[in-house]
């Protein structure tokens, strides 16, 4: 019975060595070796190939998603952006609701990359909330400067601007930085600061333009939040829009704000903010490799550091929670000592997938190690390298242990991050980047495989997983990139 580990080395992207790159030869001697070895699938996992928009960075989210549901599903910020341009946003029934109220505060990203949001976004449902006739539209950006490029953000704010100068009512509230707003250790206090600022209004300094300049040589320092001239900030009983696109990175702040404020938003935020005030509820698939697994009784384990557990959980099983598999959930540390714990969560997953492959029931482990991700948007590239060099040791020991007890090592990631942590004037990255990924397979007995294909995208890898698994892939997957040997 053949059973396999899909190990997914959230973040690293394949691409030449340069000064940029801290997935290499160099860096990560052990995952290279495997694939001369055994060759590798060069794998899309940014842009139309996993449902975004032509040249958009991959993430987590669409990602996971891709792997898990074995095709190419539409992205949400696509679906979001063609519900405004048909109408469909504009006409949904939470408009009469918000109509009704003088005041409407809309919170989200100032974000290009599209990942946890896009500013494109916020300007939309304020379009949206002039027409039926909201009065007053607050909004409070939320500087990114980790998922989009450090340094954008004066470009982004000024298109804002120009886009809410446009509508009627419209106008700027408090701008803050990111890390509060996208917290999700669990403290409610570190989310709470970020909800105090939002209550602060004209208790807050002003605003200008020249405290971006003042504050971007300090990347790793949140912006402190700033009061817009002309802004205000959010009284108690005002309802707050928030434009994220995905609810991992805000759920948090939703939760805090629900408190005080009706809350509702694009996407559904877990307890915080339910389907029915959601204009965008998720709309779980209903195929894919867990609904596979579990027709095909085959058990599963999915392992994660908390930050990255929902992706190989919800995510990977198509938006629908408990699906199938045993449950490992290890505690992330805060998003601020990752700087000094470049190791992260990373021994406590590599423990665990070792118990793992022990077990006598499951034959398929879907694990997350994230630190490449992780550390990857500190713009640290020493810090990078050591990153990729523990992953490559954990890798290491599990590939070992996993050929001694007859399971087939399969590695992949789900975007592209480490591989890019500079731009070319020396420029710290932190952002995802637009780079393929490797898919590499290396199974207990060699020769066991032969390569189809060794090009395609993120869909590719359900389907490679179930022939691993000596299974026959359903006929609307995309089809695997490996041939199984009698």
């Amino acid at each position: 019975m053949s059973k396999a580990v899909l190990l997914i080395l959230d973040g690293a992207g394949i691409a030449p060595a340069d000064g940029a790159n801290a997935i290499t030869p160099a860096t990560m001697p052990y995952l290279f070796g495997l694939m001369g070895e055994h060759g590798h699938a060069v794998l899309a996992s940014s842009g139309p190939a996993v449902g975004l928009d032509e040249g958009a960075v991959g993430n987590s989210e669409v990602g996971h998603l891709t792997i898990g549901a074995g095709r190419t599903v539409l992205s949400m910020l696509r679906r979001i952006n063609a519900a405004f341009e048909d109408g469909e946003w504009g006409s949904h029934p939470l408009w009469r609701e918000l109509a009704e109220q003088p005041r409407l505060h809309l919170v989200g990203l100032l974000s290009d990359a599209g990942v946890h949001g896009h500013w494109r976004t916020m300007v939309q449902a304020a379009e949206l909330a002039a027409r039926r006739g909201v009065r007053d539209i607050l909004l409070h950006p939320v500087l990114d400067g980790v998922d989009s490029a450090q340094g954008t953000a004066p470009a982004m704010l000024e298109q804002l601007i120009a886009a809410a100068e446009r509508i009627p009512g419209a106008r700027l509230g408090i701008i803050q930085g990111r890390r509060s707003f996208c917290d999700r250790s669990g403290n409610l206090e570190i989310t709470a600061s970020f909800v105090r600022a939002l209550d602060g209004g004209s208790s807050l300094p002003g605003f200008s333009f020249a405290d971006l300049s003042a504050h971007y040589p300090e990347p790793e320092a949140d912006f402190p939040a700033k009061l817009y001239p002309g802004g205000a900030g959010v009284e108690a009983g005002d309802p707050v829009l928030m434009t994220s696109h995905r609810s991992d990175r805000a759920i948090q702040a939703a939760r805090v704000l629900s408190k005080t404020q009706p809350v509702y938003s694009v996407v559904e935020h877990g307890d915080a903010v339910a389907a029915d005030r959601a204009f965008f509820p998720s709309r779980p698939l209903e195929t894919g490799l867990a609904f596979e697994f579990r027709t095909r009784e085959i058990r599963s384990v999915r392992i994660a550091e908390q930050c990255k557990f929902p992706h190989v959980t919800y995510f990977f099983n198509g938006f629908n929670p408990g699906l199938e598999g045993r449950e490992i959930c290890i505690p992330s540390l805060p998003d601020k000592l990752l700087k000094d714990h470049p190791e992260m969560s990373l021994p406590q997953i590599t423990e665990a997938v070792l118990a793992a492959l022990d077990s006598a029931k499951e034959r398929i482990i879907v694990a997350n190690l994230a630190n490449l991700d992780q550390i990857g948007h500190l713009g640290n590239y020493d810090l990078a390298v050591e990153a990729a060099h523990m992953v490559d040791e954990a890798l290491r020991r599990i590939h070992a242990e996993a050929g001694r007890k007859g399971w087939t090592v399969m590695v992949t990631s789900d975007h592209g991050n480490a591989d890019l942590m500079s731009d070319a004037d020396g420029n710290p990255i932190g952002s995802h980047s637009v780079r393929p990924v490797p898919l590499v397979v290396a199974p207990d007995r060699l020769g066991r495989f032969a390569w189809r294909n060794k090009e395609g995208s993120l869909a590719n890898v359900a389907a490679s997983v179930l022939t691993a698994l000596g299974l026959e892939p359903p006929s609307w997957m995309e089809p695997s990139v490996l041939a199984r040997r009698s």
